[in-house]
């Protein structure tokens, strides 16, 4: 059997040409109602170190929803949101529309911004780096477009930092590997305090936090990758049924547990 129901997450490097992008619009609205998720979010404003007249720039803003939440975090402040996707810049434009905030929206490639130097306060990019092939490269970017004395700061997942408490531990290596894999940068998450660094950032700081989510997320992140194994003859199918079966039972008694870490990095930009 196949799992299906699952979700293309690494669909999230080219979400126009993703098989439903609305479904990964619905997927973001509630991974970051989780608990761990909406603290590091409000973690991730305050690194900004915002004030009345604050420029920001949001890289890879999504649906827009921390773009509105930096607005009205700080009154004064205005905010552009970036993506790279027509439909996300379309949602965000719907969502935000009527707010009253100080918040505009367009299309861009984080990697080759359409902005002059020093042209903001501070910039973030929140669940962005680990969905483009040359995280440095972004960095650099938002490096240039921050003001000197400005702020920049990162939120990421590391896939490669997934933990599920399985009792068949060969087969979870391969999954979560192959998982990882189908990422642009599925190690993003700890590489920040080294690119960071490598950017020329002072005062460089590392938050990490584990969130944990039940069986039936997994079963949405993990199910594409496993149909894939075994299509293409990387694991067994009656491995693969056993191993899913193992996750639902542990599921159904309420004893598994599943998390992967979470990466808050800031700096500031030299003087």
């Amino acid at each position: 059997m196949t799992q299906g129901s699952g979700m293309e997450l690494a669909g999230f490097h080219d979400v126009d040409r993703a098989a439903d992008p609305t479904a990964l619009v619905r997927f973001l609205d509630m991974a970051k109602g989780h608990p761990v998720l909406t603290e590091l979010q409000a973690r991730l404003v305050a690194e900004l170190h915002l004030r009345s007249g604050s420029r920001v720039l949001d890289a890879g803003c999504g649906p827009g929803t921390q773009t509105v939440e930096i607005a009205r975090a700080v009154p004064g402040t205005s905010v552009v949101g970036v993506d790279a996707s027509r439909l996300m810049v379309a949602e965000a434009l719907r969502r935000a529309s009527g707010s009253g905030l100080d918040v505009t929206f367009q299309i861009a490639d984080a990697a080759a911004l359409p902005f002059e130097d020093g042209d903001f306060s501070a910039c973030q990019a929140q669940t962005l780096l680990e969905h483009v092939a040359d995280p440095a490269r972004v960095i650099e970017e938002l490096r240039r477009v921050t003001r000197s004395g400005g702020r920049i700061a990162a939120l990421d997942l590391d896939q490669g930092s997934t933990v599920l408490d399985h009792p068949d531990r060969e087969n979870t290596r391969v999954i979560v590997d192959a998982w990882t894999d189908e990422f642009a940068s599925g190690w993003a998450g700890r590489s920040l305090h080294r690119l960071f660094l490598a950017a020329g950032l002072d005062e460089v700081t590392v938050q990490v936090r584990a969130a944990d989510f039940g069986a039936p997320f997994f079963r949405t992140l993990l199910a594409p990758t496993t149909d894939r194994l075994r299509r293409e003859g990387q694991l067994a199918g009656e491995a693969l049924d056993r191993w899913w079966a193992a996750l639902e039972e542990r599921g159904a008694g309420g004893g598994f547990f599943g998390a992967s870490l979470w990466f808050l990095v800031s700096g500031t930009v030299p003087r």
